[in-house]
């Protein structure tokens, strides 16, 4: 069953603050009725800039050159829900966005990385992952552990375009010889784990999801 936005965020309601000198987060319940939702994380002083385009559902380009979400994964072109969810960022991006430095500055194709708000301060991020139209990031940032949260909420509702078809469990079915996974795909080892094993090992490891070779993937997922 599809939960909304709305609902899905007040699961989690939690207080986080923004970072590089800017006004607290606060947290509040989550406004009903026409216009943006108050997401659980805000940052409506965070710098403002326009959106030349959006390329996908975590990468837009602005008048400060290419930017990629910080807290979020979406579907690749090609993969599932990829047409969703950039007609999502689209929409929730408008003309203007917000950005929030993370601990990270530039990701490893020199592209910048921020946690992005739309024009009113409210996290595109959040409305993304409670969505059900982007996975979080689970190796770093302020915001971590709040989109980790909101990811799990929409599992368990099957919420969106990326948890519609998924298990009673919550997890997702993924084909292992399907597009290349990793562990941010996935909410525990114990999943991660009957993926790494339907394609192939021990011997196999296609996805690069076992680091050390030990034959446990993603351990550092619960």
């Amino acid at each position: 069953m599809r939960v909304t936005f709305a609902t899905t965020v007040f699961a989690v309601l939690l207080a986080v603050a923004c970072s590089s000198g800017h006004t607290p987060a606060t947290s509040s319940e989550p406004a009903i009725g026409p216009g943006p939702p108050q997401t659980v994380i805000n940052c409506p002083d965070c710098p403002l800039v326009d959106v030349n385009r959006v390329i996908d559902g975590d990468t837009i380009d602005t008048n400060i050159g290419r930017v990629r979400f910080y807290g979020v994964d979406t579907p690749e072109r090609g993969e599932a829900c990829f047409s969703e969810a950039t007609a999502a960022t689209e929409r929730l991006a408008g003309s203007h966005v917000r950005l929030e430095d993370g601990p990270r500055l530039t990701d490893s194709f020199d592209r910048r990385l921020a946690y992005v708000y739309d024009a009113s301060g409210n996290s595109i991020d959040v409305q993304l992952v409670a969505g059900g139209y982007a996975r979080a990031w689970t190796q770093d940032g302020q915001h971590r552990d709040v989109l980790i949260g909101l990811e799990q909420s929409a599992r368990e509702s099957r919420a969106g375009c990326l948890w519609v078809a998924a298990s009673d469990d919550g997890s997702q079915e993924f084909d292992p010889a399907g597009p290349d996974r990793d562990c941010s795909d996935f909410i525990t080892q114990t999943e991660a784990q009957r993926f790494y094993e339907a394609a192939g090992s021990p011997g196999k490891d296609p996805h690069r999801i076992d680091g050390d070779g030990d034959g446990i993937a993603c351990e550092s997922l619960p």
